[in-house]
């Protein structure tokens, strides 16, 4: 079976999140084995948000122990932006986790393809979640907390960034079309109830 991602924040941080979601009422998890792992990687490297030399040129270090602390990360995660989704304040201690890593991989910086790039001193694993901890604090600081929401369908987990107050899901194409046509086919069987029951 191929795992398929979804890439509607434009952050690796919260991009993880969601590679959780809910199918048919239960909680489904796209990083099922390093392989997985490897693959997100992969293609948020070919989509630019992540790049190669990043990584000391290579993501054949994903193994079950990496993938194992992408998960605690992922969950640290979690806490962290669904209490700032619900109005509340980043939990120390998630920052704190999120400060350790990045001590666990400091940065140093190189200049490529017309930005400055962040790249970790460490391992591989070090490296990935010193750059996912970057990108959440990034987050953190820089005032995008208040534009963190959570999509509009009940039984969605997805979060995202909006600024424009106007957008309600986390994806138009997905949550946005079911619920929409969800409302559509009740609005439908009450019409047919009314027409019936002439």
């Amino acid at each position: 079976m191929t795992t398929t991602f979804h890439f509607y924040s434009g952050n690796p941080s919260l991009d993880l999140i969601n590679t959780e979601e809910m199918k048919r009422g239960k909680r489904v998890d796209s990083l099922s084995g390093p392989e997985d792992l490897a693959l997100w990687v992969q293609t948020l490297i070919s989509m630019g948000a992540f790049v190669q030399e990043q990584f000391g040129g290579s993501t054949e270090k994903v193994n079950e122990a990496v993938l194992s602390e992408v998960k605690v990360l992922r969950a640290k995660l979690r806490e962290l932006f669904e209490k700032s989704a619900d109005g509340g304040t980043p939990p120390p201690e998630c920052i704190g986790y999120l400060e350790l890593l990045l001590r666990n991989a400091p940065l140093s910086y190189q200049y490529k393809a017309d930005r400055l790039i962040p790249v970790p001193l460490g391992s591989f694993q070090a490296s990935l979640l010193s750059l996912i901890a970057l990108d959440a604090l990034e987050i953190c600081t820089i005032g995008k907390l208040q534009g963190l929401h959570r999509c509009g369908n009940p039984r969605c987990i997805w979060l995202y960034l909006d600024y424009t107050g106007k957008r309600k899901w986390c994806s138009m194409k997905l949550c946005g079309n079911r619920m929409k046509a969800s409302r559509f086919k009740v609005k439908s069987e009450g019409q047919q109830e009314e027409l019936t029951s002439l």
